[in-house]
This record gives C-alpha cells, sequence and structure tokens, in this order.
C-alpha cells in the first residue's frame, strides 16, 4: 500500500474547484441525484490523523475530472437504477487513490452508473484525502506521508476515510426507503486505498455496521484484529473429522460478510497484502471469491486495458447475483 501511495504523489497536476451537483439527472436506465453529506454537523476531528485541512472547502478536480483531491466534506452520491430495473440491492462504490485523491471516474462514477444499469443501486463514496496544500511541493508531502506511515500507528493513513465509510453506510441505510433499497443488502467496493475503507469497513466490531458482502479491487485492509470472529459454529463432539463426511457448517453469529477478492498478479503495490488477507479468511474458515488475473497491473477500475481484468465487474456482479443479493428476502 505504501509504495502505491509515493507512486500516485510524483506528478503535480492543474486543480480547480469541483462544480457542485446541483439537480438529479434521470437517463432511461440510471438516475443520478445530487452528492448528499455524510456528515450533517461536519465530519469529527480525528486526534490521531495527520491529514486534516486547516479548513473545510470544496473538492478540486484534476486530470480534467477523472480524479478529485483535498477531500475535507466527505459526501456520497446516489446513482439509482430506473424504474422496472431496481432489484433492492445496493452497494457503496469506494474510489482509490492513494488518499491522496481519489480516481473519482474509473474507481467510481463508471463503476456506479455499470452497477445501476444493471438493477443494483450505488453510490460513490467521496471520503476524506490527505490535504496537501498548494504550496507544498510533491516531494514534501511525499516525505510528511512517509514520517507519518512508518511512525505512527498501523493504518492511521486511511483513519479518516474509513470512519466517513461506515458513516456513509449508516446514512444511506437509514434512508433506504427514500432510495428504494433493502437496508439488509447493502454491500461495499472500493479500489486500492479504497479496498482498505471497505476492508476496514467489513472488519468492523460491530457487526450490524458492517456492509452486507464486501469487494475488495486490488486493495487490501492495513490493520487486520490477530484473530478474526469465526465464520462457523464448531462442530458438535463426534462429528467425523474427515471433511467429505461432516454436515454443512452452522454460520456463526457475528461472522464477517462474504469477500469478492479480485487483482492482476502483476500489481507490485498490494499483491502480497492481498494474498495475506485471503489467507487469513481462509485460515479462519471463510471462503472468500479469489480472482488472480494474469496481467492488468495496478489501479485498472473501469478502463480497459486489454487483459483478462478487465472482465472484473462481471464476475463481481456474477458473484452478487449468485449470493442471492439481487433477490428480496423474504
Amino acid at each position: 500500500m505504501s509504495a502505491a501511495l509515493l507512486a500516485l504523489t510524483c506528478a503535480p497536476a492543474l486543480s480547480q474547484p469541483a462544480p457542485p451537483d446541483a439537480t438529479p439527472a434521470c437517463g432511461p436506465a440510471v438516475c443520478v441525484l445530487p452528492a448528499r453529506p455524510v456528515w450533517a454537523a461536519g465530519p469529527p476531528a480525528l486526534a490521531q490523523w495527520f491529514g486534516a485541512a486547516p479548513q473545510t472547502g470544496p473538492d478540486e478536480v484534476v486530470d480534467g475530472g477523472a480524479k478529485v483531491r483535498n477531500v475535507s466534506q466527505p459526501s456520497y452520491q446516489p446513482f439509482l437504477p430506473a424504474a422496472g430495473r431496481a432489484t433492492g440491492a445496493a452497494v457503496v462504490v469506494a474510489p482509490g487513490g492513494g488518499f491522496r485523491e481519489l480516481s473519482i471516474r474509473s474507481e467510481g462514477t463508471d463503476v456506479a452508473r455499470w452497477l445501476a444499469e444493471r438493477g443494483i443501486a450505488a453510490f460513490v463514496l467521496r471520503y476524506r484525502t490527505i490535504y496537501q496544500s498548494p504550496a507544498e511541493s510533491a516531494e514534501s508531502y511525499r516525505q510528511r506521508v512517509f514520517t507519518a506511515m512508518t511512525s505512527g500507528p498501523t493504518g492511521q493513513i486511511g483513519e479518516a476515510a474509513a470512519v466517513d465509510g461506515l458513516q456513509a453506510l449508516r446514512e444511506i441505510r437509514a434512508h433506504a426507503k427514500d432510495f428504494g433499497i433493502d437496508p439488509r443488502r447493502v454491500g461495499a467496493v472500493g479500489f486500492s486505498a479504497g479496498g482498505h475503507v471497505v476492508g476496514m469497513m467489513a472488519l468492523t466490531p460491530e457487526p450490524a455496521d458492517r456492509p452486507n458482502f464486501a469487494g475488495l479491487i486490488y486493495g487490501p485492509p492495513m490493520v487486520v484484529p490477530p484473530t478474526l470472529p469465526p465464520a462457523h459454529l464448531p462442530y458438535p463432539p463426534g462429528t467425523p473429522k474427515e471433511p467429505w463426511l461432516r454436515p454443512a457448517p452452522t454460520p456463526a453469529p457475528g461472522a464477517l460478510p462474504p469477500f469478492f477478492i479480485a487483482m492482476a498478479q502483476d500489481d507490485v503495490f498490494v499483491g502480497s497484502g492481498v494474498r495475506d488477507f485471503y489467507d487469513r479468511l481462509f485460515a479462519a474458515d471463510y471462503r472468500p471469491e479469489l480472482h488472480l488475473y494474469s496481467h492488468g497491473g495496478h489501479g485498472f477500475g473501469m478502463t480497459p486495458r486489454g487483459a483478462t481484468a478487465d472482465r472484473w465487474a462481471e464476475a463481481f456482479h456474477a458473484w452478487i447475483e449468485a449470493l442471492g443479493f439481487k433477490k428480496a428476502a423474504p
């Protein structure tokens, strides 16, 4: 994760204030609503987090609108399926960008629109990013972040982002009726740094606060508890030891949500972290869906690269459908 972060801070980009999302834009398949604040009274201050802006302000648009930077007022923007397409399922979409910026198009709005076209409401999350003043050079920024990462508590770099993600999930569930979704079928998918956000949302201690399913796309949680909640209840005494003779296991109360994990094997930034997290889940008797594509690099999102990794969204959608989240619960 640190390598990905530093790689994203190499080249400065011209920026401008982000225009507000003022009116709904509804087409035949998707209705895009104005962004809503994650925190009605403003985001809470976090004592250990080093990335806070000196004052809140509008997001900065960079790279021709492909990315946003200096997010100090977290928000989420609904992308709702048109009438007749909605299934009641929903996904919070957390873009990546090394906590410096958000790849808001390829890992945000493009993903949300794609899901909404298939009947899944999507909410693009703009979580707080690490502030960089106009006077701060890229090298100074890298050094400041690197120092915080190596000397502060593990995971501190994404602390505010994870807090914002959990609050956004609470807000979306609280307004589920307004969005036409089932609060019991709200998952999350995150990319790179956004994968950390979604991972921490899924690992939060209170089961009711977790997403109902979680997708981690080339981004694992950076902080994993030493012991994961058990996936199943223990078998009663006398149960055969041979797996093929055992009855189906009973899910344990408080078990983690199902995980979908995808990455390209030539991803030099997060490869070992993704595989380690999968191994931890498997050892705790979870069976996450895992896709290890041969090529694709880091940060492919919805941008085609001519590799099998281009099909990750189709696999993610098929997984959601196979688990039954597109169908109303009895």
